[in-house]
């Protein structure tokens, strides 16, 4: 949990009339090493997002195998294999196949580092990248609340 103090002396909106320029500064210092704080729990959160990307690759990779090989030689629909269905029901980041209700900011650039590597290092090309506004909204929204989770505000 990080706390924060509550200090409104750094917005025009919430400070009272008259603070000193060292009130002032200390409020605006406090805000900035709050926003720090919280954006390093992000950043664990992002590695530790990219050290479990695709993990159903590793934890079924036969089956994977088995519907990758079978699309090959036989003319498989791979999209309606047993693994894929799997894939993207347990991996967080197919937003536009299993989009999770609580989406967050960090699927969305999960979504994009996939395809951008996955394109780069198959083809050479990335596609476009398409991902609903309401998608977009709702994941903002979700990431707004997994921070306001993370914080506590203290006097």
């Amino acid at each position: 949990m990080i706390e924060i103090k509550k200090n409104p002396n750094g917005d025009t909106r919430t400070a009272p009339k008259g603070i000193t320029f060292e009130q002032f500064q200390e409020a605006n210092d406090m805000h900035i090493d709050s926003v720090g704080e919280v954006m390093w729990e992000l950043a664990k959160l992002v590695d530790k997002t990219g050290e479990l990307h695709d993990c159903t690759k590793k934890s079924q990779e036969r089956m994977f195998y088995r519907d990758f090989v079978n699309t090959q030689e036989n003319g498989a629909d791979f999209v309606n294999g047993e693994w894929y269905k799997l894939h993207v029901k347990v991996e967080r980041h197919h937003l536009l196949s299993n989009c999770p209700d609580d989406v967050n900011l960090i699927d969305v650039l999960e979504m994009i580092v996939d395809c951008v590597c996955a394109g780069l290092a198959r083809s050479g090309d990335i596609r476009d990248l398409e991902i609903n506004s309401e998608i977009l909204d709702r994941a903002v929204k979700n990431t707004a609340k997994l921070i306001k989770g993370m914080i506590e505000v203290v006097e």
